[in-house]
């Protein structure tokens, strides 16, 4: 007969063992959700994108707020970051080097060579990294997205054509 002091003995021991193997999982799982960051480059590009296709474009009509007709606008390429509340402004480490670049071509559509309205802002260094963006070697460039939609203004038909692209590798790459 084993008396109740063994008994305790053999029950904390297992007691610890199981505390260190808690304990390891614990720390195995904190290491591995913690040890490499999230790449949301591609996400932010098409958030990016949708708030400007959201900007540009409400319920299938050319926001008159920003276009009184294709060939004359209200302070457009002036202002349109500013009209449609987006901020390039990113952490103080990149003041130097932009990290987003967006291009936006409004086309009509019995003339889809020449864009009615085009703007492009921040970094046009970033553009090269849309061509190879596909291939698993080059997953460390910049994530692009794009996006074409149809809308309309005074029963006119209009193409636009959304280009947008993040950086910010520092970041999200490893």
């Amino acid at each position: 007969m084993i008396n109740k002091k063994g008994t305790d003995k053999i029950i904390s021991i297992y007691w610890f063992v199981i505390l260190i193997i808690v304990a390891g999982g614990i720390f195995a799982m904190v290491s591995v959700f913690y040890g490499s960051p999230y790449d949301v480059r591609a996400i932010e590009a098409e958030l990016l994108t949708n708030k400007i296709a959201d900007c540009l474009s409400y319920g299938g009509g050319l926001d008159k707020e920003l276009f009184i007709d294709a060939d004359v606008l209200k302070g457009f390429k002036e202002n349109f970051l500013e009209l449609c509340k987006i901020n390039f402004n990113v952490e103080e480490k990149f003041e130097n080097e932009p990290q987003y670049y967006l291009k936006i071509g409004v086309f009509a559509i019995d003339s889809l060579n020449t864009p009615a309205v085009s703007l492009v802002e921040g970094n046009r260094n970033l553009v090269a990294s849309c061509n190879v963006q596909e291939d698993k070697e080059f997953e460390k460039l910049a994530k692009c997205n794009k996006r074409k939609l149809y809308s309309t203004l005074n029963d006119q038909q209009y193409l636009i054509e959304i280009l947008s692209i993040v950086k910010k590798t520092q970041e999200n790459v490893k």
